[in-house]
């Protein structure tokens, strides 16, 4: 029998991407972290924090070098070799939408 492989492609490109991130809020209480980000597209990011999230918490999310915050719901939190944890990050509202040709833009600036 042959096995079907699957190619899943993401809804939105994702700019692998290095910056501090704020996060806010942790489990109904006020706390704040900074984390690093691994990559961003417009509908979410992926930020490595020192804390462990819960899957399903709506938080606040600034990447304040691209006067970004959105409302984010954690979609999962695993943990990492580093000991840290990795945390997906779904936006939910935003203060305006994260423009990817900014911030490719940006990236490309900053690495010259």
């Amino acid at each position: 029998m042959r096995e079907q492989q699957y190619s899943v492609k993401r809804a939105a490109d994702r700019i692998d991407m290095r910056v501090t991130a704020l996060l806010v809020g942790r489990r109904g209480r006020l706390g704040v972290e900074t984390g690093l980000t691994e990559d961003v597209s417009s509908r979410g990011v992926r930020v490595l924090s020192t804390n462990e999230w819960t899957m399903g918490d709506t938080i606040l999310i600034a990447i304040p070098g691209f006067h970004f915050t959105a409302a984010a719901r954690v979609a999962y939190c695993h943990p990492t070799d580093s000991g840290r944890f990795a945390l997906g990050l779904e936006f939910v509202e935003s203060s305006e939408p994260l423009e990817m040709t900014a911030l490719a833009t940006a990236l490309q600036f900053s690495q010259a």
